[in-house]
């Protein structure tokens, strides 16, 4: 063999040595830079799928948790869209779920103003939707120092290692600001590979990984002179070998030094790698074809617990946390045997006996045949990260006041249930408190949460353990009820939930009544869907609050049909405002006890519908229920109004004229402003104008109530409590109120002379209102006997059909015509 011969073959194994040491270096840095990549991914994803559905507090929170897990994220930070433009990609197409790279920016985070030498950051962008809108990022700020910390301990000092995005930009590392077209074409061909090249004539390898998952690219650069410091050493060698051949014992002795320094030479190349990977953050063994393990690096230590002596010689059964089944590991070795990677999460086993969960990749490393020699295990420690997503899973799906299921995760286990069983009863029970916005009102919402907080805990110790409760919204709870042991079970518990809440809740030194309203519908579970029992049990507990409350009521089909009648009134209602026929104004005198002039007048709304009169009685509460009342309201204001502008204009005399205005009204609308607004179109003063309304309006003290009332005051409008004695009024109430007029109620004046109780609570009444200075109208008054006793008893004024029934305005106007000419004969008879 020739002196030429010996150097060539040495020089091309030099070369080769240099190849395959680059390989592996890159092959380890991939796998750490994509995995930490991926855990970026993962948790920006987690954020930004809830970035809008959780209180500021709960997502800090959540931040705060996931930017301990990943030391590689300096922050996060949530950026409106136009804030964020350049998150944006150039054709503007972005889809939930994308990740989008950035350049690297000055700063330490994203928004950060300062600009320092070697400071940077590494934007990574998620987007967030709202009703398939784009809202806005969730943006990750990257810290570039991770990954330098991470090249220098590969590098060495005698390779350059740099990460480009596939666009060709630098995001970090000591090579070129732009990707080489070189590079470029590379990629296109293979996803990784290696080519030689010189710079200044100093020739180099740079070998190349387009990653499989990211559009990242990574380059490690060793130049040739570097590599070649041992094989130039021994052809010095080799050379003096030639010249001395004669003599063959230091030729021996030479070749003999040769031979150790090439053995020194692989050793240190080998411990070169075994050191990149040993240091590396991700655990790492490797095994043999049949899975047995035969190096772990410090941090698998780290991570189980197990050191390389314990676990050499067994398989990687030894950390079975028998969490996954049979199939899952098939799975797995039927991949890897095949030469392909398997990647997924898994739940190991600790030493110590723990639990740790990981993001696992096991790649086989075949040889030239094409067969397995070894396995290599890549593990991430992703507990953290695991923990972070369960506690967002649990915020999204429970309700942050009470701790139980919220209505979406409610509404979903319903369904699931329906859709995955066949057989048996399923009950659905709603539960709706009847005093809860009179005590947020009076005493606070922090009184309304704790309120709730206790609702929540005593409906938990009478829910049998199969059953699941929700908190639906507001002070609405659900019960689900399957398998149901007998027929009579939802009809007990319904019983026993009424009771246990029906209990007086005391909150700083104040005892408030609390009762709830519950409806229970019942169903074959086979033969039902989840709208209709949603429906249903809503029907019933509507049921259950017209009865009164404090009551249960089971779902039968009569209920749907009301439910019907009341929807299609509420549509009939709704035509007939925008009509110009069907709603009409009524007005009934009001007349003087003593002299029996007119007095006044209340207007009364009435409905004439499909050829049939339909009573207040029947549509005013379906208004005030959905709320059509404030509109209803606006239009009786208005006419009414316009009426008593016709009067005056005519000089008729009238009195004052009373307009009703109901709870809903006044606790939840400005109709004071509303009908202050039309008195002054129409020029009408407030002597001509009272207010009705019943004593149960007050029974709720919300600001808006109060702020009516102060108007009205302040305009010096007269104000009359309505059917006084049916409610539930506080005379304390009616002290604060200063009304001008109480109203007897037509059941009390119906017993005069008929039942002496009722007599007692007309003569109570009208001594009540006279010691607080109010005047007294009696309802309803229809013979002459119930005149006399009112008039002898003090009763200022009588409204009644012994007067007149309601009548139209045209209908009015001749009647104060003939009843001021019978009043005018009556005193020229006398």
């Amino acid at each position: 063999m020739s002196l030429q011969q010996v150097l060539s073959r040495g020089y091309e194994r030099a070369l080769n040595e240099q190849k395959s040491t680059n390989d592996a270096l890159i092959y380890a840095l991939e796998e750490s830079v994509v995995l930490s990549l991926q855990a970026v991914d993962n948790a920006l994803q987690s954020l930004a799928s809830e970035v809008l559905s959780r209180s500021p507090q709960t997502f800090e929170s959540i931040k705060t948790q996931t930017l301990h897990s990943l030391p590689q994220l300096r922050d996060i930070q949530v950026v409106p869209v136009v804030q964020a433009q350049s998150c944006m990609p150039v054709d503007g197409d972005i889809r939930q779920g994308d990740l989008r790279f950035l350049e690297p920016a000055s700063g330490r985070y994203w928004g950060d103003a300062s600009v320092r030498k070697g400071l940077s950051y590494w934007p990574a962008c998620v987007p967030f939707f709202i009703d398939d809108v784009l809202e806005g990022f969730v943006i990750g700020s990257i810290n570039l120092n991770y990954y330098r910390s991470l090249f220098q301990s590969v590098a060495s000092g005698q390779r350059e290692v740099s990460l480009y995005l596939f666009s060709g930009q630098k995001v970090v590392g000591e090579g070129a600001d732009a990707l080489a077209d070189r590079t470029r074409r590379s990629i296109r061909d293979q996803a990784w590979g290696d080519y030689r090249s010189a710079v200044e004539e100093r020739a180099f390898l740079e070998s190349y990984r387009s990653t499989s998952f990211l559009p990242l690219v990574m380059l490690m650069r060793s130049y040739d002179d570097d590599a070649l410091v041992r094989w130039e050493r021994d052809a010095e060698v080799v050379k003096f070998v030639f010249i001395i051949l004669a003599i063959a014992l230091l030729m021996m002795l030479i070749m003999y030094i040769v031979l150790r320094a090439k053995r020194e030479k692989i050793q240190g190349s080998n411990y070169l790698l075994s050191m990149a990977i040993r240091n590396t953050a991700n655990a790492i063994f490797i095994t043999d074809p049949k899975g047995k393990i035969e190096w772990v690096n410090d941090a698998f230590t780290k991570l189980t617990g197990y050191s390389l002596k314990q676990v050499r010689g067994k398989t990687p059964r030894i950390l079975n946390s028998g969490v996954h089944e049979r199939p899952f590991f098939h799975n797995l070795w039927t991949t890897i045997s095949a030469g392909k990677s398997w990647r997924n999460e898994l739940v190991n086993r600790r030493r110590d006996g723990s639990l740790v969960s990981v993001d696992q990749t096991i790649t086989p490393i075949l040889d030239s045949k094409k067969n397995v020699e070894y396995f290599i295990a890549v593990h991430e420690d992703i507990t953290a990260r695991k923990e972070a997503e369960e506690k967002v899973l649990f915020l999204a799906q429970h309700d942050d006041l009470t701790g139980l299921a919220n209505r979406r995760y409610f509404e979903a286990e319903l369904a699931q249930c329906v859709a995955t069983h066949q057989s048996g009863s399923i009950a659905l029970i709603f539960i709706d408190l009847d005093r809860f916005k009179e005590i947020n009102d009076t005493l606070g919402h922090d009184a309304g949460d704790v309120l709730l907080k206790r609702t929540a805990t005593k409906l938990l110790r009478v829910l049998p353990d199969d059953a699941k409760l929700s908190r639906l919204g507001g002070d609405e709870f659900a019960v689900l009820l399957y398998p149901i042991h007998s027929e009579n079970a939802p009809q007990r518990l319904a019983q026993d939930l009424v009771r246990t809440l029906a209990t007086p809740f005391e909150y700083q030194d104040v005892s408030f009544s609390v009762s709830c309203s519950v409806g229970v519908a019942l169903a074959d579970i086979a033969m039902t869907d989840v709208s209709s029992l949603l429906r249903q049990a809503d029907l019933a507990m509507y049921r259950a609050k017209q009865s009164g409350k404090n009551t249960y009521r089971m779902f039968d089909e009569s209920m749907d049909v009301s439910m019907q009648n009341r929807v299609r009134m509420q549509r009939l209602l709704k035509d007939a405002m925008q009509a110009d026929d069907q709603l009409m104004l009524n007005f009934q005198p009001q007349i003087d006890s003593q002299t029996e002039q007119l007095h006044g007048l209340e207007v009364l709304l009435r409905w004439h519908c499909q050829g049939e009169w339909i009573s207040p009685a029947t549509f005013i509460p379906v208004a005030e229920d959905s709320g059509q009342i404030v509109e209803l309201g606006r239009w009786v204001i208005e006419n009414t109004l316009a009426q008593i502008s016709r009067w005056q204009q005519k000089g008729l005399s009238f009195g004052r004229v009373a307009i009703n205005i109901s709870a809903v009204q006044m606790a939840n609308s400005e109709v004071v402003k509303d009908l202050l607004d039309a008195m002054k179109r129409y020029d009408v003063g407030s002597d001509s104008i009272a207010v009705e309304f019943t004593e149960s309006t007050l029974m709720v003290r919300s600001n808006q109530l109060l702020n009516n009332l102060s108007r009205l005051r302040e305009a010096k409008i007269a104000i009359a409590i309505d059917d006084f004695g049916t409610g539930y009024c506080s005379l304390s109430y009616l002290k604060e109120l200063n009304a001008q007029y109480l109203k007897i109620d037509k059941s009390f004046i119906d017993g005069i002379g008929e039942r002496y109780s009722d007599e007692c609570i007309v003569t109570a009444t009208i001594a009540m209102a006279n010691g607080l200075e109010m005047a007294v109208v009696a309802e309803g008054v229809e013979t002459e006997a119930q005149v006399a006793y009112l008039r002898q008893h003090g009763c200022e004024t009588i409204q009644g059909y012994y007067y007149g029934r309601p009548m139209p305005a045209e209908t009015l106007e001749s009647w104060m015509q003939s009843h001021a000419q019978r009043i005018t004969d009556q005193y020229l008879t006398r």
